[in-house]
């Protein structure tokens, strides 16, 4: 992400407070726009539809959108982290005359992967109508396929196209949503989704074929980097695992909802914590236009002093430089996110009676702007770490957080209601204390680590 990070920067660097909130909101769409197209639509369709559609029809909507959301990304998440590898790889050695091979390959290898799974959930263990079936396999397939997109979004640099790109296919969403539901229900529901998915799909890839023309040869190439990068592809599974897990325990507790079609949720704890991520939100903005970009240049200037035979004194004071920024940049993380947290959790009455939310859901929504804080800066050190191709400790970090999450979200259903999303705080919170002795013991020995540990020839 540093490389459109640049371009945003330069954006909000010409002394315009109206150019830097256009490179924040840039930031924000490039960085989150899968979620914020999801949550937005689905939180304007709830409101809304309250008023003239059946509340059975939005809620069924509702579900299969989660269900679809969340598993694409599990379960494409191995194949589009090894992807990323793969095309970074091709980037740094100025040949990328494979990329549109890797678009054609990636999306034959997950729709041929994960789309008979979905086929098989939606046909022989729901119960639906038979129109609703083919047009929830649609939505994964869509949903899916935006993951896949998402791998080149970073290195297209066209932030005002791809941001147009998610702002009109919500909008085609929501008209075609409403409009189609009156008459269909949830299919109509669906399918106008699926619209606004079918053209931000669509016109990413575009923008990828355009940027990288060329003939699709040597699909499955980039499956190789399995056997040489597995850690980035379990890393990528655990990762996402831990981040959803909390919402899977929660659908076993008594406060869950079955639905006729057996989808199973708990749309208190569900709607809680999905509104909570929102807070991530501008701390990740934060992150891709500045955050990065300033690490990014320290980096750099640690190894490129190396290759032209810097001192080793000179050597020690740019990893103490490295460590500088890295704790710096974390002052500008904390600041934001603490402050939009304690905002939160103080009007957290209000924004919920606002948004017609059951007064159960207050303490959920405070334990997860509270987990927030130490999930942002949880992702903040991976991608340090990502930066130094630690994947055996990046992996760690996955599997810690995903562990936790189990536990001490199981641990929360017995201590009652009132806990309801303890489980997701305290995970967040080992995690980055993990994360964090992790990258502050990397940075400390990091001459040895690149002279002696990631020194092939040794």
């Amino acid at each position: 992400m540093a490389g459109i990070g640049f371009v945003l920067r330069k954006l909000s660097q010409r002394d315009d407070f109206a150019r830097t909130l256009m490179a924040y909101f840039y930031s924000a769409m490039i960085s989150s726009g899968p979620w914020l197209f999801t949550v937005l639509c689905l939180g304007i369709l709830v409101l809304v539809g309250n008023q003239f559609l059946d509340s059975r029809d939005i809620t069924e909507f509702r579900i299969i959108i989660i269900y679809n959301f969340s598993f694409s990304l599990i379960l494409s998440a191995p194949v589009f982290m090894v992807a990323t590898r793969y095309l970074a790889d091709m980037i740094y050695a100025h040949d990328v005359s494979g990329a549109p091979g890797l678009l054609v390959g990636m999306f034959a290898f997950v729709y041929g992967l994960t789309g008979p799974i979905a086929i098989a959930f939606y046909f022989f263990y729901a119960q639906m109508e038979s129109w609703v079936q083919i047009f929830s396999v649609l939505n994964y397939l869509l949903i899916s396929g935006i993951w896949v997109a998402t791998v080149f979004i970073s290195a297209l640099k066209e932030f005002a196209a791809i941001t147009r790109s998610f702002g009109i296919g919500m909008l085609i969403a929501l008209l075609a949503s409403i409009l189609l539901s009156n008459e269909f229900g949830v299919a109509g529901l669906l399918t106008g989704f699926n619209l606004g998915l079918m053209f931000i799909l669509f016109d990413l890839i575009a923008r990828i074929l355009s940027e990288y023309p060329g003939v699709p040869r040597k699909l499955f190439v980039f499956l190789r980097y399995f056997r040489t990068h597995w850690e980035l592809a379990l890393f990528g599974l655990f990762y996402n695992l831990a981040v959803w897990v909390d919402k899977w325990v929660m659908w076993s507790t008594s406060g869950r909802t079955i639905q006729d079609n057996g989808l199973v949720s708990y749309p208190l704890y569900d709607g809680a914590m999905f509104l909570a991520y929102l807070s991530f939100v501008p701390a990740i903005a934060l992150f891709t236009f500045s955050v990065e970009t300033r690490f990014y240049e320290q980096y750099l200037r640690f190894f490129q002093d190396i290759q032209n035979h810097a001192t080793y004194d000179q050597i020690k004071r740019n990893a103490q430089l490295l460590w500088k920024t890295i704790l710096d940049s974390a002052q500008s993380i904390l600041i934001l996110q603490l402050t939009i947290a304690i905002g939160l959790i103080l009007v957290a009455p209000f924004l919920l009676s606002l948004l017609q939310a059951s007064p159960l859901q207050l303490g959920i929504f405070r334990y997860g702007v509270l987990g927030g804080v130490f999930h942002v800066f949880t992702m903040f050190l991976i991608t340090v770490l990502s930066y130094f191709d630690v994947r055996k400790k990046v992996l760690a970090i996955a599997i810690i957080f995903f562990l936790s999450n189990v536990f001490f979200s199981v641990l929360s259903i017995k201590m009652g209601i009132q806990w309801y999303g303890w489980g997701y705080t305290i995970a967040s919170i080992i995690s980055f204390a993990v994360a964090y002795s992790l990258v502050a013991g990397h940075i400390a020995r990091l001459p040895y680590e690149t002279f002696v540990v990631r020194n092939a020839s040794i």
